[in-house]
């Protein structure tokens, strides 16, 4: 069977980096549920898992489209558009899109000493794994990307307590459907939000602060400010966590060398490209591209 060795075309996914796991293992309003890993991979075909030792997180599937399959206890079951199904820690398994068909998936891994709480309460107690189906809800969808937005704002303490609380509802949402009918929109005119926006779609430029700072609209001293004050982080601090993110995300789904990863987040020299990607994630690439290599 063949497995894909990119990215899929509009695919999101987030990595926590070392030192955030560990905080969420430690704060009091984290350590019963967070995630780890989160992500969205739209026709994803080729996708393929195998993880013989099984994950030291739960990881909840959430297919959307189309088809594809799990293997747990000897047990291979199909997926289809609308089910779901969670994997327990440490619990060898498989899983994988349909050739004909790959299936759209939204996908969280996740930990805590309430985590197999949670599994319980989703499966009411069914733990024949089983895929179970689930209306479709766009508050779901909205609270997902609710958690991947707050998740990728995590430089911010609260943003990191915030998704991690919001992710005991969005699993919980799949008990039952709940409906919101009076959704508000969020405003997309503020100047930090923009500002990060233009960084994300900038990540192969070094932009400067006076760069950042004409895209606010307003002098480097006050945005430095504003922005600090806003995300807890300097802005060029800031865009280099964007471009570590994006980095893992080419470490672990593309066999470019090292090199070519560094030169696409705007990096000519990779030593330096290394030593921060090491100072933010707390392993080096080639480390961390080990290690996802037999975790995923």
């Amino acid at each position: 069977m063949l497995q894909k060795q990119e990215g899929f075309v509009g695919q999101r996914s987030f990595v926590l980096p070392k030192h955030l796991i560990d905080f969420n293992e430690n704060h009091p309003l984290c350590r019963g549920l967070y995630m780890t890993d989160i992500g969205y991979y739209p026709k994803a075909s080729f996708h393929l898992r195998e993880r013989m030792q099984g994950c030291e997180q739960y990881i909840l599937i959430y297919c959307t489209n189309g088809e594809g399959w799990f293997t747990i206890d000897n047990q291979t079951y199909s997926v289809t558009a609308n089910q779901f199904f969670i994997i327990p820690a440490l619990h060898p398994h498989q899983y994988g899109a349909s050739r004909h068909n790959p299936w759209s998936i939204y996908w969280v891994h996740f930990a805590g000493n309430m985590a197999a709480e949670y599994m319980r309460l989703v499966y009411r107690e069914n733990l024949n794994f089983t895929p179970l189906f689930v209306e479709p809800d766009p508050t779901r969808s909205q609270k997902f990307y609710e958690l991947l937005a707050y998740i990728e704002m995590s430089y911010n303490e609260e943003n990191m307590v915030y998704a991690n609380l919001g992710l005991g509802h969005y699993l919980a949402s799949f008990c039952k459907t709940i409906y919101h009918p009076h959704s508000q929109e969020q405003p997309t005119n503020d100047p930090i939000s923009k500002v990060i926006v233009y960084m994300k779609e900038h990540i192969a430029l070094s932009l400067t602060l006076d760069e950042l700072a004409q895209v606010a609209g307003m002098s480097p001293s006050y945005f430095s400010m504003m922005f600090k004050e806003k995300i807890q982080s300097t802005p060029i601090h800031f865009f280099t966590f964007l471009k570590m993110q994006h980095a893992c995300q080419l470490l672990e789904n593309t066999t470019l060398r090292i090199k070519e990863v560094a030169y696409q987040v705007g990096y000519q020299d990779p030593y330096h490209f290394s030593r921060a990607f090491s100072n933010i994630m707390g392993l080096s690439p080639r480390s961390f591209r080990q290690r996802r290599a037999n975790e995923l």
